[in-house]
């Protein structure tokens, strides 16, 4: 069962550490040091010796009971374990052999490595760039003792994830934002274990819900985000589901068809479901026909999204109709040298496939307690009523301006600037501020966490910024007496003012 060799037993530890027999991991650097690392002694049995214990592992050099034997695994993945790079030499005809467990292993984890090194650390904001959910989703699926090692990546991209969809709602109508972005940001909450019922007193699921009912042809990726969301999926639906089967079929789009049947997949699973599991082979058959001699289904990605299928909804490959082996091979094949499968796109569709999983294992059952993001101070930037402008707001730190920080907001027409700082923090902790009353009127003294210094003369500022001007213009009166025109540029900015 390629399933079972390639994916089962791939155990507990990740590409870079060696597994002990007591299953506890330690980083290849510590195998043969001399120290006990294991607790076991198990990475010191093979060490300083003239061969393998019965005939598992590869033997480094040729010094007489002086070399180290190797896991056999280590052979040929990419990483000189051997002084000499023996166990690297000879590789290409292992690797048209077949395909090896330490090949999905050291897939994944270059492809969890290029995504981290796509981050911009350099950056306040957008750190992961700017298509956030299908970075989040794909994190999900990545290399876990990666990730793990630093806690704030989960936080950073939710962090992220949150600002982009509050960007939207404040920028457009929520019926404005299509129904696949809806779903993307629905199933990216779920990776990152945050709640799409109750998302600053906006309720995705529901909104996702009215839009799935309110269309008359299926949208499969908005009702895969729902059941994953475990919201039911309806008679209804399954319908609507089963009609965009046979009509992507018509038009050749097999990727259309591979969501579908995850999407009827995550449905048989429910409890009173609509649809009976027992059908699904029907469809898969369609899919595996298309499989070239090469192993393909017409391209990487799409190759990738029939996998996720297969996995998804048949518990034992199917060697007669479909070579699983043929595909996962040429999959590792298209691996760039920087870890990634040709972009973001590909890569999040594959890494999946990387741990025999699917889109379909997007839900709330990774996660250890739900949290909900909640800020009541929100209220107003649900869908509002009247004319709205777009204001966009920044924050400048220093006079060499080390840090800046903008948001765009679309906000009631004549909306003050005190009105629009207030909407900005409630979006944003960034933009939190502390102000004086004087005169009946606010004056900022704090902001994003900076007091003003009187003892270094540095202070928050108010001022315009303006399109046909490279300096910004200074503000000498309360941000409650400013109400900025449509596609004004505010600023704040901590610095010296002579």
């Amino acid at each position: 069962n390629i399933r079972t060799r390639l994916f089962k037993n791939n155990g507990p530890c990740s590409f870079y550490q060696f597994r002990c027999q007591n299953d506890k991991c330690v980083e290849r650097g510590d195998f043969c040091n001399g120290r006990n690392d294991c607790g076991d002694n198990s990475d010191e049995r093979n060490c300083r010796t003239s061969s393998c214990r019965n005939g598992k592992g590869i033997i480094c050099g040729n010094a007489y009971y002086n070399s180290n034997c190797i896991p056999e695994e280590w052979e040929c993945d990419g990483v000189k374990d051997c002084t000499d790079g023996r166990d690297e030499r000879r590789c290409e005809d292992r690797f048209e052999s077949g395909v090896y467990p330490y090949q999905i292993i050291r897939a994944k984890f270059l492809a969890t490595n290029w995504i981290l090194n796509g981050r911009n650390n350099a950056s306040h904001i957008q750190k992961w760039g700017v298509n956030i959910p299908r970075t989040a989703v794909a994190c999900h699926f990545s290399e876990s003792s990666i990730l793990n090692k630093s806690k704030n990546y989960n936080d950073e991209l939710a962090y992220e994830l949150s600002i982009s969809l509050l960007s939207k709602f404040a920028l457009r109508n929520m019926e404005d934002i299509k129904t696949s972005e809806l779903a993307t940001f629905v199933n990216s909450f779920l990776a990152l274990c945050m709640n799409p019922r109750k998302f600053y007193m906006v309720d995705l699921i529901g909104q996702l819900r009215k839009r799935v009912d309110a269309d008359k042809v299926a949208n499969p990726y908005a009702i895969l985000a729902l059941c994953n969301a475990q919201d039911f999926i309806t008679l209804n639906d399954i319908e609507k589901l089963l009609a965009a089967f046979h009509k992507a079929n018509t038009e050749h789009r097999t990727d259309t068809q591979a969501i579908i049947i995850m999407a009827l997949a995550c449905a048989s699973a429910q409890p009173d479901s609509s649809f009976n599991r027992e059908e699904l082979p029907d469809y898969t058959l369609e899919i595996k026909k298309k499989q070239y001699r090469n192993g393909t289904v017409e391209n990487i990605k799409t190759t990738a999204l029939v996998l996720q299928a297969l996995f998804a909804s048949e518990p034992e490959p199917d060697d007669d109709n479909f070579d699983e082996e043929k595909a996962i091979k040429q999959i590792l094949r298209s691996q760039e040298k920087d870890g990634s499968f040709g972009g973001l796109m590909n890569t999040y569709y594959v890494l999946p496939v990387l741990s025999m999983s699917s889109l379909v294992n997007i839900s709330r059952k990774h996660c250890p307690e739900l949290i909900e993001d909640e800020n009541e101070g929100l209220e107003r930037l649900k869908i509002q009523v009247g004319e709205k402008w777009n204001i966009i707001y920044s924050i400048w730190i220093g006079d060499d301006k080390v840090l800046r920080r903008s948001l765009t907001l679309s906000v009631p027409a004549n909306t003050s600037f005190y009105g629009i700082m207030k909407y900005a923090a409630g979006v944003d902790d960034k933009y939190k501020f502390e102000y004086n009353v004087r005169s009946r009127k606010p004056y900022i003294f704090a902001l994003s966490g900076i007091m003003d210094d009187p003892e270094m003369e540095t202070f928050w500022h108010p001022y315009y910024l303006f399109s046909n001007s490279s300096q910004p213009s200074l503000i000498s009166k309360s941000p409650a007496d400013v109400i900025p025109k449509n596609n004004e540029h505010m600023l704040f900015w901590y610095r010296k003012v002579d």
